[in-house]
């Protein structure tokens, strides 16, 4: 009988403990995530004749400086536009959920914006949030960067190129401020425009009289690089020494080193815009160099923020590094 009831004293112990531990994680689940407020259209650089803005989304009542994340915007560097709010960030709970300030740049785009042009636009981007880290109340040493597709590009470039790479530099105002980031996490990005242009289809159309012309970009034509390359490098063309030294120059897979800081590269991999999978030829070349690079390729993904089983550790994992957070995802 004692032995008994020494069984059921400890089951009920038991089961008071398990009822506890369900109590916590569900008031910890519905923990909402901090408030946030925005403030828009924040001219960060003037360029060329054209104020480009940013859009900031803090978290209130910070009691100290939060790490910062820099969203590029996709659209093949011709469309696309800044988020409006912190919900037009993709997965922008993650950021939420940590307390982190988002913020979201314009860049110049097609004709007027090109190669290097945006690359510059998204470094004095950081330079700009670095140097107002005060007013933000961020940690200027904890900025990172992020993007999808043309985005993807950007944030691989912001993450690999050197603080004096040559894109025509800081605008006036932000000279002698670092555009370095403490990480960047892009996906579905093309990585080699070199490679992209010799396996695109060809966009010469000639006439009845035997012209040649090019026609424009058609959204219709998969992997249709080569009409926008074409304006986007300013009508050079890789089909030179000298064309395709510059198309490799501004290409990710060619600015590989072990210095930089870490990245997080996604692929789809069944993604019909930017095929072949481009982010692991990259990510492989990175690890041969030793650098702090991780991949991951959404299988039977396609041109879209990455996803699948495995995926949320990942980037848990990549982010509370990055920022030096306590994971609790």
């Amino acid at each position: 009988m004692e032995q008994g009831g020494v069984v059921k004293r400890a089951l009920i112990r038991f089961l008071t403990l398990w009822l506890i531990c369900l109590t916590l994680t569900a008031v910890r689940a519905e923990q909402p995530a901090p408030a946030y407020h925005a403030e828009l259209n924040i001219p960060y650089c003037t360029v060329d004749g054209k104020t480009l803005i940013l859009n900031a989304f803090l978290p209130d009542k910070a009691d100290k400086p939060v790490p910062a994340m820099v969203y590029f915007y996709g659209g093949w560097w011709f469309g696309g536009g800044v988020a409006k709010d912190l919900q037009g960030v993709p997965d922008w709970g993650v950021y939420a959920g940590r307390g982190v300030a988002v913020f979201s740049n314009q860049y110049r785009l097609g004709q007027q914006g090109g190669f290097p042009q945006n690359i510059r636009d998204c470094r004095n981007a950081i330079r700009y949030v670095r140097k107002h880290a005060k007013e933000f109340n961020i940690d200027p040493d904890r900025i990172a960067c992020t993007g999808i597709s043309a985005g993807g590009y950007l944030t691989y470039m912001v993450t690999l190129v050197p603080e004096d790479f040559d894109d025509g530099g800081p605008c006036e105002g932000l000279e002698g401020i670092s555009a370095k980031v403490c990480g960047g996490f892009g996906y579905v990005g093309p990585t080699d425009f070199v490679s992209a242009w010799a396996a695109a289809p060809g966009d010469e159309i000639t006439d009845a009289n035997g012209k040649v012309s090019h026609r424009p970009p058609d959204g219709k034509i998969p992997n249709d690089y080569r009409p926008r390359l074409r304006i986007l490098f300013h009508g050079v063309t890789p089909e030179t020494e000298q064309g395709k030294a510059l198309y490799a120059r501004l290409s990710p897979v060619n600015l590989v080193r072990k210095d930089i800081p870490p990245i997080l590269i996604c692929d789809g991999e069944k993604d019909p815009i930017v095929p072949g999978q481009p982010g692991k030829v990259l990510f492989e070349k990175l690890q041969a160099a030793g650098a702090d690079a991780t991949y991951w390729v959404t299988l039977n993904g396609g041109h879209a923020y990455p996803g699948g089983q495995g995926f949320r550790p990942v980037l848990n994992g990549f982010l509370d590094r990055i920022w030096n957070l306590e994971s609790n995802h």
